[in-house]
């Protein structure tokens, strides 16, 4: 088993009142109904309970799916016992505690939990995190956009959550429709509320509010885990020589059933900027470059009076969009995007402000410039985005549109989606456009004379 940077018989920094102090002054988060899938990321079996068991109470009683990704199987627990026993210990632990999150009504039913075992080596789990971040994409590209992942925060101070939180917070940012919720197990064992550390971003610490009888579920849950709060099974692997310990002891289980309970809720974008400041690596392709220098070619325009981006990432096209602007506002969900782009940017008649794309500044605008975000807007977002376009584009003014057209993972929709919406638009014609295997590139907005018709008739240049 890995080695952690504590060790459970320590006493724990913290306590449930700090907790509950500490809870009550965050926002509160719940799941949303609406979500298609709960994907919990258990580096151990119990990990699920001792960390999710609020999260998976909540999303089975709202009726999302929840799938357990069981990362180990935890045989590196009692190194006397044979390894393939252990396991079906711990797999029957984990289906007991499980079945405590299933209300009476839904017995019946179809379960709304399943466990999918990766059986990557228990200790060893930082040695496979490109491999466990592939697992996670791969079931969410198998589900629709917007589901939510729930990994150990990164500071759990075990290396095997450690790294599966790493890979969770890769995965997400693989596919950013999804969103991250990393859920701590023995974070408050060594670090008290509000400390500063590396991987634990207090801005995102949110209180989760589950329902009442979730935690009671989460008591009975806890219970099927004899092998972790018993002796049964005799002394685990990593315990000290002060005479004997569970693997969980009971001053730490009162920590980690604390309620509410403290998460950290990451939006996929978030997720994407978490580790690069440039993860699209729009500052070193040559297709980026590129598709930049088509983008530009595309407009009829020489000038514009007043521009809007959104979704502008780290701001790169945002540098060139102004030198053919008056005026440009920029917009961004990501504050670590901003960031870099204020810094790369620092034209006086650039407007940087943090906004989604379907949260339109104010005014009229003749040039709006949509590229690479179409496909991650949900529904009501890109519905937003086409109403305020219809209402805020100058009559004079032009959209255009550029999108990867290969396959993109949780996209809500692809580029021939994004491009035909605009294209319906009342009132729009496709003005001009560009494609090839990679990109697709097109303006859109009221019939206008061509840029040569508009700088003198086509009948002189012919007889030119």
């Amino acid at each position: 088993m890995a080695e952690r940077r504590f060790t459970a018989e320590d006493p724990p920094r913290t306590s449930v009142e700090d907790l509950a102090d500490c809870a009550a002054g965050l926002e509160s988060w719940t799941i949303d109904a609406a979500s298609p899938a709960l994907l919990v990321v258990a580096p151990h079996p119990d990990d699920e309970v001792l960390g999710a068991g609020a999260l998976i109470g909540t999303a089975v009683r709202a009726g999302v799916p929840v799938i357990v990704l069981a990362v180990t199987d935890g045989t590196a627990s009692h190194p006397h016992v044979d390894p393939d026993r252990l396991g079906r210990i711990r797999a029957a632990e984990t289906d007991a505690a499980l079945a405590a999150f299933i209300p009476q009504a839904a017995a019946e039913a179809a379960s709304p939990l399943r466990v999918v075992r990766l059986g990557l080596p228990d200790g060893d789990v930082p040695a496979h995190e490109d491999v466990l971040a592939d697992r996670i994409v791969e079931q969410l590209a198998a589900r629709a956009p917007g589901a939510i992942v729930a990994a150990p925060v990164r500071a759990d101070g075990h290396p095997d959550h450690d790294a599966a939180g790493r890979a969770a917070l890769s995965a997400v940012g693989r596919v950013p429709t999804a969103t991250l919720v990393e859920y701590p197990v023995w974070l408050w064992h060594h670090c008290r509320p509000g400390a500063q550390r590396p991987h634990l971003d207090w801005d995102r610490a949110r209180a989760l509010d589950a329902p009442p009888e979730v935690g009671k579920a989460r008591t009975r849950a806890v219970a099927a885990f004899r092998s972790q709060i018993t002796l049964d099974l005799g002394v685990p692997a990593d315990r000290g020589d002060e005479g004997p310990q569970v693997v969980v002891p009971e001053a730490a289980r009162a920590l980690m059933l604390a309620h509410p309970q403290i998460v950290f809720v990451h939006d996929g974008f978030d997720a994407v900027y978490a580790d690069s400041d440039d993860p699209w690596s729009v500052t070193g392709r040559w297709y980026e470059e590129r598709k930049y220098a088509l983008t530009l070619a595309i407009l009829p325009d020489r000038r514009y009076r007043r521009g809007f981006e959104p979704g502008c990432s780290v701001g790169v096209l945002t540098g060139m969009l102004a030198q053919r602007c008056d005026a440009l506002v920029a917009t961004d969900v990501v504050q670590a995007a901003l960031d870099s782009a204020r810094d790369r940017v620092q034209e006086p008649h650039v407007d940087f402000r943090r906004a989604g794309a379907d949260d339109w500044p104010e005014g009229t605008f003749d040039l709006v410039v949509l590229s690479e975000l179409g496909y991650y807007l949900t529904d009501h977002q890109f519905a937003g985005f086409l109403d305020s376009a219809a209402r805020q584009l100058a009559d004079d003014g032009v959209v255009v549109a550029a999108h990867w057209r290969h396959p993109i993972p949780g996209a809500h929709r692809d580029v021939r989606a994004v491009h035909t919406a605009l294209a319906a638009q009342p009132g729009w014609v496709r003005l001009a456009a560009y494609e090839d295997e990679d990109v697709l590139i097109e303006t859109y907005g009221s019939d206008r004379l061509s840029v040569a018709a508009a700088e003198f008739t086509v009948a002189d240049a012919d007889e030119d």
